[in-house]
């Protein structure tokens, strides 16, 4: 979910509700807890907010006290006071602070993300989790992260792809990148070790996350529960993605 989005349920409420909502968005979804004015105005621009240019948003941000707090140097917080008015404001479900955690977790990852094919399962499994939809939140994310591993494996070159498949399967044949279609994610996996990409407990995190992901993929009665969630997402962004937080 972008700023834009967020905001556009009160794209012509008075400036004061769209600068305490971008706060609460800069919280919530980039894991800022608080701003500058500019920075507060360059993303009310970037969302296309109307007259916010040349709005005197510090005016705006002193006369919003409770809802805000003012912090050093020219920054800028949300209270909890302003979070419970934005929440009633947009209709906002009252999520979890696990969820709000792997939501800001989830948001800095995707800034970070190149690979736009990567970001975007990133962004749907954002929005996932936002509605509650933490199934389908686990697929999405795992759909990223194998896009995201066939890449360091065809970094390895076909050849040396190719000899580590016929180890396992000596009928097996790698040509091509579109030959990934035909590779088991536990293979692909396993494939991660004897390319030297991941190491032993690693490899077992990825198993994990793939059993969850395949209980979350077909139609069953499970239904995973945050922790559940939120250890999925904790050992992807560690592993495939490096994060420490």
């Amino acid at each position: 979910m972008t700023l834009a989005e967020f905001l556009h349920p009160i794209r012509s409420s008075p400036k004061r509700e769209q600068v305490v909502a971008a706060l609460y968005f800069f919280k919530h979804h980039e894991g800022r807890s608080f701003a500058s004015v500019d920075e507060i105005r360059k993303g009310l621009v970037k969302a296309n907010i109307p007259r916010s240019r040349n709005a005197n948003l510090s005016d705006v941000l002193a006369r919003l006290i409770p809802l805000v707090d003012r912090m050093g140097a020219g920054h800028w917080r949300i209270t909890k006071t302003g979070e419970a008015h934005v929440k009633e404001s947009l209709a906002l479900a009252d999520a979890s602070p696990q969820v709000q955690e792997d939501v800001s977790l989830l948001s800095r990852l995707a800034q970070s993300v190149e690979d736009e094919t990567v970001r975007e399962y990133v962004e749907e499994a954002i929005r996932c989790l936002q509605i509650g939809a933490r199934r389908a939140a686990v697929v999405f994310l795992w759909s990223g992260v194998v896009h995201d591993i066939r890449e360091r494996v065809w970094a390895k070159g076909k050849s040396s792809i190719e000899e580590q498949l016929k180890r396992r399967n000596p009928k097996a044949k790698f040509r091509r990148k579109d030959d990934f279609a035909y590779v088991k994610d536990v293979l692909l996996i396993e494939l991660t070790g004897d390319l030297g990409i991941f190491e032993k407990s690693e490899r077992k995190r990825l198993g994990e996350a793939l059993d969850l992901r395949n209980d979350c993929g077909h139609p069953v009665k499970y239904r995973p529960g945050e922790k559940k969630v939120s250890s999925f997402i904790e050992d992807l962004l560690q592993v495939v993605f490096g994060a420490s937080d």
